[in-house]
């Protein structure tokens, strides 16, 4: 579900594949992809774009004859992730270098498509498919949201559909994990742990690194998994939470390390991040409650702008200590910590050892209960 939100939020880079030399052609094999589309309607062209983090990379466009089929070809260094953009959905491909790929596809029905040559295509097409379920699920809390107004929206009604979000993506999550370990083609599981699983935990992400890395080291997608599962490594629980100096809101130096001998909840948050805004009240209410017996907040904040980053810690009264670099998201925080959206908290214990992470409402209530014993 998530995914599908950010590709429709993408802004297309459109790069067209320029020819290559003879030097090039003989480092470099071709793919082909022919489809037969039923039910094309009035669709003319369809474009074939690598997905990546920061957007879609156009890499090949094909007429659509009259009779629904088109073909596409060109030209890649490694196995690389695609999509072909249709009115009522999308097709996720992983593109081998020397590919030769057949597309039956209903324009009706996009997500029934069908994929012969390649076995890691149809894997992937088992994990598109399950999250578009997911994603067509909360497009039906969604639209119920949306159909009420602020005169009939209540309390009660907003609990109860943010629980069925809540509920449609723990669901989501598990089942992702699931299909993803059943799987043995280990590049359609890195489609999913890198997009649609952002947040997954180490655990998982470990297990499909072991599978991956040691007979594809050379790819780029393995690389990067690696990476982050060795970077993921050093704020595991149990390791010992890497340093943090930043100024606070007067200019002044202030650091993790000076916490020692206190439990502290380092809150990754900002004055622009509505959910952040919403935990702050509890947060306050915990920092109230154990604050006397040895329980300290350090908020580290990923705003950019210095007076919205004050004006927000007295609003919200927050009065524990904050600190920030002013960076936003290049912040070197965001990398140490694995951050991948806020808020994000870490429990640090009295000699700095991470206790756990991305604990937010009752599961922190709880966990200080556990650590203070009321």
């Amino acid at each position: 579900m998530k995914f599908i939100q950010q590709i429709s939020a993408i802004v297309l880079l459109a790069l067209l594949v320029s020819a290559c030399s003879n030097k090039d052609s003989e480092s470099k094999k071709g793919f082909t992809i022919y489809g037969k589309i039923k039910n094309a309607g009035n669709l003319k062209t369809l474009a074939l774009q690598e997905l990546t983090a920061s957007g879609l990379i156009l890499l090949d466009t094909a007429k659509v004859a009259s009779d629904g089929s088109f073909t596409m070809q060109g030209t890649l260094p490694e196995k690389t992730f695609c999509i072909i953009r249709f009115e009522k959905g999308d097709i996720a491909l992983l593109v081998d270098t020397n590919a030769n790929l057949t597309l039956e596809i209903d324009g009706n029905d996009i997500d029934n498509y069908s994929v012969q040559g390649s076995k890691e295509n149809e894997e992937l097409k088992e994990i598109f498919n399950l999250n578009s379920s997911f994603f067509k699920a909360g497009k039906t809390v969604e639209d119920r949201f949306s159909s009420y107004t602020p005169e009939t929206m209540t309390h009660a009604i907003e609990e109860e559909i943010r629980f069925s979000f809540d509920s449609i993506q723990s669901l989501h999550k598990k089942a992702i994990r699931d299909l993803t370990g059943s799987l043995s083609n280990s590049f359609a599981a890195y489609f999913a742990t890198n997009f649609l699983l952002p947040d997954a935990e180490l655990s998982f992400l470990k297990v499909i690194d072991e599978k991956l890395y040691p007979s594809n080291s050379n790819s780029k997608y393995a690389s990067q998994l690696h990476n982050k599962v060795e970077s993921m490594k050093k704020t595991d629980t149990g390791a010992m939470a890497p340093e943090i100096v930043l100024s606070d809101p007067f200019g002044k130096p202030v650091s993790l390390s000076s916490f020692k001998g206190k439990i502290v909840l380092i809150d990754f948050w900002a004055s622009w991040c509505a959910p952040c805004r919403k935990e702050n009240p509890a947060n306050v209410l915990l920092y109230n409650k154990y604050k006397s017996k040895g329980f300290e907040i350090f908020g580290v904040s990923l705003d950019d702008d210095r007076e919205a980053w004050i004006e927000a810690i007295n609003k919200d009264k927050l009065l524990w200590m904050h600190g920030s670099d002013l960076q936003k998201w290049n912040s070197s925080l965001v990398g140490t910590y694995g951050i991948d959206a806020i808020p994000y908290t870490v429990l640090v214990d009295k000699e700095g050892k991470i206790i756990a992470k991305k604990l937010r409402g009752k599961d922190l209530e709880n966990k200080l209960k556990e650590l203070f014993g009321f």
